[in-house]
């Protein structure tokens, strides 16, 4: 593709049988967001088109485009990377699913060879999606080896930042999977994030510990005396502030997180669930630590309402805003 004077946002379709492209047409719908934009969705044009009928949204013309083409202003742009136009909302068909896995992999390494500037991927389900060429647990795993770094999964919203010192694995594998070396890299991770892609200088960051009441000393498991606090304790002198390890039941429930700029949870849920129950369907879902700025809503594929036209764009849409802003930051653009 072509460089135009706008930013470039690769869209990735998700599951074809959930909420993505009704919430991806829905955010399109507001022709706003073209005013700086191009947006580029990497799909089939016949399913983009005929799930655009299906819930009748008023969106800017969607036109194929092959890579040698240039963009023009105020058109929804479709790589066509398959040719399949089938869906059936709310089915579980793995199929259907592969088409939101070659979505994504098409979109990645564009944005690897700089043909785009901002990824913004709809919600697979990982139970599908997972097949013998993509054996990944969801979109952070998959980012993880592609790129091959350490990113960090940071949850976003007006009220909280959350980051996940562990991601898609078993509540039983999260004592193993933690050490000091990686609490220290998820610490500097977050860091770097805070101040790089969000402008804070000296953030604070709160760390959650892994056991109930922080381990009591010991008594209710080693892991927050043994590996969190070493790992905080060797940020005394940085350019932030890190504290903790805090018991997460009275750090949230007292509101202590709205001291904080930043806030490390131990596991999956110990941070999803508080974020979702502070700011779901508003949230945006941020990969930090890669070389190309992705975001995504924060929900899944929305199976039990897909296809009935009410499904909430508001976290997509804010994924798109909160990806130009982190871009715009990065390259000094205005």
């Amino acid at each position: 593709m072509v460089k135009s004077r706008k930013i470039n946002v690769g869209i990735t379709i998700g599951d074809p049988n959930g909420i993505g492209i009704e919430i991806i047409l829905k955010s399109l719908s507001d022709f706003s967001l073209f005013h700086e934009c191009n947006f580029i969705i990497y799909a089939s044009t016949d399913l983009i088109e005929k799930q655009k009928k299906h819930f009748q949204i008023d969106t800017p013309s969607i036109i194929k485009i092959d890579s040698e083409e240039d963009l023009l202003d105020t058109q929804i742009y479709i790589k066509e990377v398959f040719s399949n136009s089938q869906f059936n909302f709310g089915e579980s068909n793995k199929e259907l699913a592969s088409h939101g896995v070659v979505s994504l992999k098409e979109a990645t390494k564009d944005i690897k060879d700089n043909k785009i500037d901002v990824l913004v991927t709809a919600p697979i389900n990982k139970d599908l999606s997972y097949s013998k060429s993509f054996k990944y647990r969801g979109h952070t795993e998959f980012f993880k080896h592609y790129f091959s770094t350490n990113p960090l999964m940071l949850m976003i919203s007006e009220e909280i930042k959350i980051a996940l010192l562990t991601d898609h694995i078993p509540l039983k594998d999260v004592s193993n999977a933690i050490n000091k070396d990686i609490v220290e890299q998820k610490i500097k991770a977050l860091e770097t994030s805070l101040i790089e892609d969000f402008q804070i200088k000296k953030p604070k960051i709160a760390v959650m510990a892994v056991n109930p009441h922080a381990g009591d000393n010991g008594l209710i498991g080693n892991e927050d005396k043994s590996i969190i606090t070493p790992a905080i304790n060797s940020f005394s002198i940085a350019q932030s502030s890190v504290s903790g390890p805090f018991s997460a039941d009275t750090f949230f429930a007292n509101e202590n997180y709205k001291k904080y700029d930043g806030i490390i949870a131990s596991y999956h849920d110990q941070g999803l669930i508080p974020f979702k129950t502070i700011s779901f369907g508003k949230g945006v879902n941020f990969t930090a630590g890669l070389p190309i700025v992705r975001t995504s809503p924060d929900h899944g594929t929305g199976f039990d309402i897909a296809g009935k036209g009410i499904a909430d764009h508001t976290s997509f849409t804010n994924a798109i805003k909160l990806g130009l802003q982190v871009f715009k930051l990065r390259n000094k653009l205005d």
